[in-house]
């Protein structure tokens, strides 16, 4: 376990996060508490660059002083110049620099140059289709191109951006070759509205607004082009609106249109059947290793995707990072928060590609999850292993000659074969390993061994629901957005998610004490929790203000008396209430009192809630309030304990009663009463 300093760190985070510095004893972080940090980081760092190593003088990877030779603009480059111009490139062991993609060739390939690994080898590519005109093609390569070496607003393409825009690049292009369109320099406006009433009503906004941002190119580089466009395309309008807005660019809490949460039942019945699986996971080893079952057996698959399930909806992962990780990414330190307060956090360390670039980040993580990675690193062993057969089986091919048409024994050419090495090594260690096909290893059976990608881990996790008995289309992006889901209302005391037991115990310390905990964490993670944090509160608000929700307690009752008076906009008034009050459960009754009043007596008696000023009870906890009601009965009946007592029972069924009857929820019948005896009682 590994002991650093602690210290707090002063935290940027974005207007929407909602995270309160509850002392200013957290705003700064100590120099050693970040030299500390920054010593574990690139500890970590060696765990993951360690499996690029080689048996030569340097690592298979980039090729940067090809890239770096290269130009920045086209203009005036004749058009053999222009075609030899590096797109991308790699180097061997030995540091030899050698182009994998030119501008001229029908494919570039930018697989050295994308840092996520759970993207498959086709989407790392862009194919330029030879039956559209060239002069087009020409241009939208150039547009490309210029994006990645100049940028927009002077900031520049990644590789992954540049590939994945090139997966939609045809559509429009090949639109405009069917309409006798030859030239960027003959599409004229019309072409462009008539194109987008053509989409519409079939096709999203967002889709069309991805299939004609190769014009928005074209257009902000027409200096570059060939064949510019003569007029603006968009009529002076921005992309953005002329096919039409979408989605919630400036809603606070705009994110729940796109991604759901997974239902809590949905939830306990995956988790559920994922503890069920690991348990069994350690015969399941023993059988492997004993050659009953093969290392990509059902069984074993059904590990391996417990725990990626896992990960993902305990640390808040995205599907990227998740695939990333690698042996021993994981550790635990203890750390002095507020008041030499001692706590234990547990971390797991994987590369962030998304808002960093590739920086190596910490994920909080529950200590149980450990022991899940642990199965995840039995499971990855054999596979592992074969990776590395692989590396040295093509290392000893490329010491061979080549044929006539520069193939080796497995019908790979010197580029082909070094770029599989390179992707060895660079995947040696990682855990999500699965067989893929179409190529083969040195088994010859048309397959090797890779790491997951998004689809195989969709269709992994589809698996799971499935087999669990649960009814639900997950998705990975769900399982970050859940995650966030969780722990913001776990904070409010909106829910008891006891079947996740391992999920954010940290719970009793400030968002921003637990970022201060560790200045290596994901920032953007935060923010999706006080996003999900002020989602939840406007959508209790908003029931809230529901004209048949019965409510009770002394700020329940005036919230009803309200409702009278009409609002302009009663979401802008459910989005301001919920920006200002501060809501907590005491798990019968929500509090808007904060640090005053009561100072949490309510929590230990509910009659302190069904009374007080700035409690609001609302239906969901009727139930509660029901086995409140059938616990002051049960005391009731206890006569020994003096008039004081007994006065203060009677008062508390007059509550319970009342509080009942403001929901209009009926007493506990007889046969809850019984259940509630048994311990049978269910909400």
């Amino acid at each position: 376990m590994n002991k650093r300093a602690d210290g707090s760190a002063q935290i940027s985070l974005s207007k929407n996060s909602m995270l309160q510095n509850n002392n200013s004893e957290n705003s700064m972080l100590s120099a050693q508490a970040l030299e500390e940090s920054r010593k574990v980081t690139s500890n970590v760092e060696q765990i993951h660059n360690s499996a690029t190593v080689v048996s030569g003088a340097i690592a298979y990877g980039k090729a940067f002083q090809i890239l770096a030779d290269q130009p920045v603009s086209l203009i005036g480059l004749a058009k053999n110049e222009r075609d030899a111009v590096v797109i991308s490139a790699l180097a061997d062991e030995f540091g030899n620099e050698h182009v994998l993609s030119k501008f001229g060739d029908d494919i570039w390939n930018f697989s050295p140059d994308i840092l996520a690994v759970n993207r498959s080898e086709a989407s790392k590519k862009i194919i330029w289709s030879r039956e559209i005109p060239s002069d087009l093609i020409d241009d939208a390569k150039i547009a490309v191109y210029c994006s990645i070496r100049q940028g927009r607003n002077g900031v520049a393409w990644a590789a992954s951006t540049a590939a994945a825009f090139g997966s939609r690049i045809d559509f429009f292009l090949r639109y405009l070759s069917g309409i006798g369109v030859r030239k960027f320099s003959d599409v004229s406006p019309v072409h462009i509205s008539n194109y987008i009433n053509q989409c519409k009503g079939n096709i999203e906004a967002s889709t069309i607004y991805s299939y004609l941002h190769i014009v928005d190119l074209a257009w902000s580089f027409s200096k570059e082009l060939d064949n510019p466009l003569p007029d603006h395309p968009f009529r002076g309008k921005t992309l953005y609106d002329a096919v039409g807005k979408w989605g919630a660019r400036s809603n606070k809490s705009g994110k729940s249109g796109k991604t759901p949460v997974i239902p809590r039942s949905v939830q306990k019945k995956i988790w559920l059947h994922c503890e069920a699986t690991l348990d069994q996971s350690e015969s399941v080893f023993l059988r492997r290793d004993c050659g009953e079952i093969d290392a990509m057996s059902a069984e074993l698959i059904a590990i391996r995707d417990s725990t990626l399930y896992q990960l993902q909806i305990c640390t808040g992962m995205r599907n990227s990072e998740s695939t990333g990780v690698v042996n021993g990414c994981w550790r635990s330190e203890i750390k002095n928060i507020l008041y030499d307060r001692k706590v234990v956090f547990h971390w797991i360390n994987t590369r962030e590609v998304k808002t960093t670039g590739g920086a190596f980040l910490d994920y909080l993580a529950p200590g149980e999850l450990f022991e899940s990675m642990e199965k995840l690193k039995r499971y990855a062993e054999p596979l592992q292993e074969r990776l590395a057969d692989e590396a040295k089986w093509l290392e000893a091919i490329l010491k061979t000659e080549a044929d006539e048409e520069g193939l080796f024994s497995n019908n790979k050419n010197f580029l082909e074969n070094i770029e599989r090495i390179r992707r060895i090594k660079e995947i040696g260690k990682h855990l999500m390993l699965t067989v893929s096909y179409g190529s083969s290893d040195q088994l010859g059976d048309g397959t090797r061994i890779d790491v997951m990608t998004s689809y195989d881990c969709n269709v992994a996790l589809r698996r799971v629901v499935r087999t669990a008995g649960a009814k639900w289309q997950i998705a990975n992006h769900q399982c970050r957005r859940t995650f966030a889901w969780n722990v913001a209302n776990s904070r409010l005391g909106r829910m008891g998610l006891v079947f996740i037991k391992w999920q954010f115990k940290h719970v009793s310390i400030s968002w921003t004490q637990l970022y201060a905990a560790n200045p290596n964490q994901e920032q953007a993670l935060y923010e999706e929790f006080g996003e999900a944090m002020f989602e939840s509160k406007t959508d209790l608000i908003t029931a809230w203000n529901d004209a048949d929700c019965r409510l009770s307690g002394g700020a329940g009752k005036r919230l009803m008396q309200t409702r009278a008076i009409p609002a302009r906009s009663m979401s802008q008034l459910v989005q301001a209430t919920a920006d200002a009050v501060v809501l907590r459960s005491t798990g019968h009754a929500w509090c808007m009192s904060g640090t005053r009043g009561c100072h949490g007596q309510g929590v230990y008696d509910p009659t302190t809630c069904g009374g007080c000023s700035q409690a609001i009870i609302d239906e969901s906890q009727g139930s509660r309030w029901q086995m409140i009601h059938l616990e002051n009965l049960r005391l009731a009946a206890v006569t020994d304990c003096g008039p004081v007592v007994s006065e203060k029972i009677r008062r508390a069924i007059i509550m319970s009663e009342r509080v009942l009857s403001d929901l209009n929820i009926p007493l506990p019948s007889t046969t809850q009463a019984l259940a509630y005896e048994a311990g049978e009682w269910s909400e």
